[in-house]
């Protein structure tokens, strides 16, 4: 049996350029079907939040690439929009929880099901294992990438 080929730095250039084009026609598709990809980091940050729970500005800035600036601009929008709340941190006198309202929790299971349907269309197009190849790479390259 031949030994598979070690990758180049050329193809791993292609997938990170492949991705990038994925992401911004993923983005449009959604921003034409439920109207959240204009929110600008809104929908990962109410995701984390309904998946993982309370957490700090601090801490989610850190579980991704963005400073902790950006995530409380983002928090803040989602406050003035009742989709998020602060509250006391046991654990910090001063640093804040954040914690999805229900309202927040209602918009994010709405935007999932428009996607979810946007998504169906495609799914046929691919097998289960290609899609589960296809992220198994991409999680594991985001998880090489120091920044």
């Amino acid at each position: 049996m031949k030994k598979p080929q070690q990758a180049s730095a050329e193809n791993i250039l292609d997938l990170s350029v492949a991705v990038i084009e994925f992401y911004f026609r993923i983005e449009a598709l959604s921003e034409a079907t439920a109207g959240f990809a204009t929110a600008g980091g809104e929908w990962g940050m109410l995701r984390m939040l309904v998946k993982d729970g309370p957490q700090t500005v601090p801490d989610m800035a850190r579980s991704r690439p963005v400073s902790r600036q950006h995530c409380q601009t983002t928090a803040n929008a989602l406050e003035a929009q009742g989709l998020v709340e602060f509250i006391d941190n046991p654990k910090h006198k001063t640093s804040k929880l954040v914690r999805a309202t229900k309202k927040g929790r209602d918009r994010f299971q709405s935007m999932r099901k428009q996607f979810l349907q946007a998504a169906g269309v495609y799914a046929p197009l691919f097998t289960a294992a290609e899609v589960t190849a296809a992220t198994d790479v991409c999680r594991r390259a985001r998880d090489m990438i120091e920044i």
